[in-house]
């Protein structure tokens, strides 16, 4: 019965003192008890229109009338443009761009950010239709199903707030990802521009635009290089004289428009006799043909399972797109945007919008710089975006179906040539840092001639991978002299006793790293300093078998240049001050590396500890490896110091007074493994 109580008593014992539990118990409780506020909070943050709408200001209802019908009027060409960069009917373009204005009015955080289809969200669509659609499914529900998908991820980030994920895509993969991107996007538009078939793939595509030069057609070629150069025109006069002249401003603000009425209104008078079941047409038409809202309905689920994995890239490309621009616009209007509410209301729009066969939708820059400089005031300029958008799909469905298809491709190339990020930007990279340079070059090739999602995967994965790498060799610091300056002991530099090493990490021991770090300490123990002679015949008795030990430190002697036997091994200071963590991994390595000081040196070997903060000590603690500050129980554990000389003095009395004979050099710290460098 004794045995029993005293065991009970012990696990009681354990209990009340077993810190991660009495965590978990006072997190639980307070998170009990704040769960409440927490989620009405919460939830009101879902629906921001109820917080800023009592407060909205009835004299910006003409602003944001007035950018919501220019932003409805850009949407309209757009959508077709980029319906036509994911390989669908012009007709679902439309139908990708007024639910997601009317979501924003409710959801958005961004007085300024216009969403919907973007030529990005159109490229990894067509990608991903291109090998899906072989299968036998249209094209429409190929995109429905992504943007289902992309709507589930940007949800579950965005309700978790775990958006801070996305920040592993460095910006040098994201600008050369992007520049590849606007490539293949430019380039896709080549049948449409001049009349002529191409064969898949940008190598093929660069082939056959110079190869089928004799074979471009005429008229196509004249409606697609005058639209770009119509559009190009409009832009610079805008540049140039937009600030001074309103009509001026407001023609190259609806560009893209004005060349579409142009070029529709020339192709229905030079089309519009034509039997075109019979005969072609003078140049491609786009022929949409919109029958309204179609009723909504869920992608099929064995297309979703499809499409699930390879949507990731575009779920990337859109989180990514539609955060930075409310940032910048944020920024630059002076208010603030929530990213997790953002990621949410990409995640709800993207999901109910694949109900009607639309295609996946984020923000587009340059329909919300338009936004911006039409004056907007609120997210209520969605509401009159959605409307002229629906208005299209019901009354301007015979005028759409005249628009040549060279005047969609001048549209796109227009559009997203500002995309191509300056070669200077490439070459900053290089002077910077190698190996942002080669993730931004391995994202833009690979984008460019194998596809999205190897590109940023590869890129992201190398760049993730070098880090990881760089930490796991962290090369730690041997510290062969130190600086003193105080007022108990003699200033001046003096070098560290030839029976003591000095390291300095300055990284965090984790799982990755800890026996690497191990393993450089006690090599360069084993380099500069002799082992306890009693204590290694020992060893040698028992395991006389075994001279790989042996051979490793007369190797690491060689190659520094130490022929005499050294000083043997008293004692070891670990400089901790830089290291912020520690885990079992990294606490089990130091366990072993004092075994192993003990197992060379001899029990009398002393592993003294500078600089631990409370994190890290508490780690200690819980590991079971007590240590204890200098003058309080030095006989029991192991010792933490104040700093490193109060480490080593702390041992040695003659030091101070010259007494070991060493010179006063100037400060040296060595990295192990290599040539010393001055301090």
């Amino acid at each position: 019965m004794d045995f029993f109580r005293k065991r009970a008593q012990r696990s009681r014992e354990a209990i009340v003192t077993d810190t991660t539990l009495q965590r978990t118990v006072r997190y639980s409780a307070k998170a009990a008890r704040a769960a409440p506020s927490v989620a009405g909070q919460y939830l009101l943050q879902k629906a921001p229109v109820i917080e800023w709408l009592p407060k909205y200001n009835p004299r910006w209802i003409l602003n944001d009338t007035l950018a919501g019908i220019t932003v409805g009027v850009l949407l309209i060409p757009q959508s077709l443009a980029y319906a036509k960069i994911a390989t669908i009917p012009g007709q679902f373009g439309l139908m990708s761009s007024w639910l997601p204005n009317f979501m924003y009015l409710i959801m958005g955080t961004s007085k300024d950010l216009s969403t919907g289809p973007t030529s990005l969200m159109g490229l990894l669509t067509a990608e991903i239709i291109v090998d899906i659609s072989k299968e036998g499914y249209t094209p429409q529900a190929i995109a429905s199903a992504v943007a289902l998908s992309v709507g589930l991820y940007s949800m579950v980030l965005g309700l978790l707030k775990l958006g801070f994920i996305l920040e592993f895509i460095s910006v040098p993969v994201l600008n050369g990802f992007i520049s590849a991107a606007a490539f293949v996007i430019m380039l896709g538009q080549i049948p449409s521009l001049f009349g002529v078939k191409v064969g898949s793939g940008t190598a093929n595509i660069i082939h056959d635009l110079f190869a089928k030069i004799p074979e471009y057609d005429g008229p196509t070629c004249g409606v697609g290089l005058s639209g770009i150069l119509l559009l190009y025109l409009m832009q610079k006069m805008g540049q140039r004289w937009g600030k001074q002249y309103k009509a001026v401003w407001l023609l190259a603000l609806g560009r893209s428009a004005v060349v579409l009425i142009i070029f529709t209104g020339m192709s229905y008078a030079v089309n519009k006799d034509i039997d075109l079941e019979n005969e072609d047409p003078v140049f491609a038409l786009s022929k949409v043909q919109s029958d309204g809202i179609a009723t909504p309905r869920m992608p099929d689920s064995a297309l979703i399972g499809k499409v699930f994995a390879r949507s990731i890239a575009p779920f990337i490309a859109a989180a990514i797109e539609h955060l930075a621009i409310a940032k910048a616009f944020g920024r630059k209007n002076g208010y603030v945007t929530d990213a997790a509410q953002e990621l949410v209301y990409l995640g709800f729009t993207n999901f109910f919008n694949s109900f009607f066969n639309s295609m996946s939708v984020s923000g587009a820059m340059s329909r919300t710089a338009v936004n911006s400089e039409s004056g907007v005031k609120s997210p209520v300029y969605g509401l009159i975006a959605g409307g002229v958008v629906i208005l299209s799909i019901f009354k301007l469905s015979p005028v759409l179906f005249w628009i040549p298809k060279a005047t969609l491709a001048a549209i796109i190339v227009t559009a997203v040539w500002h995309m191509v990020v300056p070669v200077s930007v490439f070459y900053g990279y290089w002077r910077t840092s190698l190996v942002d340079f080669i993730t931004a070059m391995l994202a833009f090739w690979l984008t460019l001639f194998v596809s999205s999602e190897i590109g940023i995967g590869v890129a992201v994965g190398f760049n993730v991978g070098y880090h990881l790498l760089f930490q796991a060799f962290h090369r730690i610091r041997r510290v062969t002299a130190i600086d003193i300056d105080t007022n108990d002991r003699p200033a001046g530099t003096h070098n560290v006793p030839l029976d003591t090493q000095v390291f300095r990490i300055h990284t965090s021991m984790l799982f990755y790293n800890a026996f690497h770090i191990r393993n450089q300490c006690f090599d360069a123990v084993q380099t500069f300093n002799s082992g306890d002679v009693k204590t290694l015949e020992a060893a040698h008795a028992v395991r006389n078998w075994s001279v790989a030990g042996k051979k490793r430190a007369a190797r690491l002697r060689t190659k520094a240049g130490i022929h005499d036997e050294p000083v043997q091994i008293r004692s070891v200071v670990l400089d901790l001050t830089g290291m912020h963590n520690i885990d079992t991994t990294g606490l089990t390595a130091l366990k072993d590396f004092k075994a192993d000081l003990e197992a060379y040196g001899g029990k009398e070997v002393q592993l003294r500890f500078v600089g631990l903060n409370e994190r890290v000590r508490e780690r200690f603690h819980r590991f079971g490896w007590v240590v204890s500050d200098a003058g309080e129980m030095e006989s029991k554990g192991s010792v933490v110091y104040p700093n490193v000389e109060e480490a080593i003095f702390r041992r040695s009395s003659t030091f101070l007074s010259g007494g070991d004979g060493i010179e006063v050099e100037p400060v040296e710290v060595h990295v192990v493994g290599s040539e010393k460098e001055k301090a």
